[in-house]
């Protein structure tokens, strides 16, 4: 027995053509039909609505499933322009896109060729670099505080020899001075 190639088998009959596009007519023809009459009552177009009113309108009373509009392009295409909630589905599945944060093409070629023990070896270092970086931190924090500390001793140490020479120079500033007293301050200085 021989095998037939792909190229020596049949082909469909024409007639069958004529009936898979018979098809594919009807299920657009019902789907702009279920379509409209939705919106002429004012529900909101949804595949199961659609599918559901498909049926007042084929003569078979059988209508579309919601495999058979998705799967036809054209049904297809009409149910995403007039649904409101697919719509709003695919804005939110677009914003969620937008929101998931980018490599940049540069940091792709960087790490494109890298095996996984390289990627992983990395990684390790980054984490030690991350915690020499954390004790460094925690050290200049500690040194910041006792140079805070020591300025707020200098500052009291300051104000404390600044209150002890402003009781000194009062006492002598109670007394009246004289010109001789002055003279000789001048004379001396």
């Amino acid at each position: 027995m021989t095998k037939t190639s792909f190229a020596s088998r049949r082909v469909a009959p024409e007639s069958f053509r004529q009936y898979c596009q018979t098809r594919f007519d009807r299920t657009v023809e019902l789907t702009q039909k279920a379509i409209a009459a939705l919106q002429a009552q004012g529900q909101p177009v949804t595949l199961t609505a659609l599918s559901v009113a498909t049926c007042a309108f084929d003569a078979k009373g059988k209508g579309l499933s919601a495999a058979t509009i998705l799967r036809n392009p054209q049904a297809a295409e009409l149910f995403r322009q007039h649904s409101q909630a697919y719509q709003v589905q695919q804005d939110k599945a677009k914003k969620a896109r937008r929101k998931r944060p980018g490599l940049s093409s540069e940091v792709r070629t960087t790490y494109r060729g890298l095996r996984a023990t390289e990627l992983i070896q990395m990684i390790e270092d980054l984490k030690t670099q991350i915690a020499k970086l954390k004790a460094q931190d925690e050290q200049l924090r500690s040194e910041r505080d006792a140079a805070y500390r020591l300025r707020d001793e200098a500052l009291e140490q300051n104000a404390r020899q600044l209150a002890s020479l402003t009781r000194l120079v009062q006492p002598s500033l109670s007394v009246p001075i004289q010109e001789s007293s002055i003279s000789s301050e001048v004379r001396l200085s």
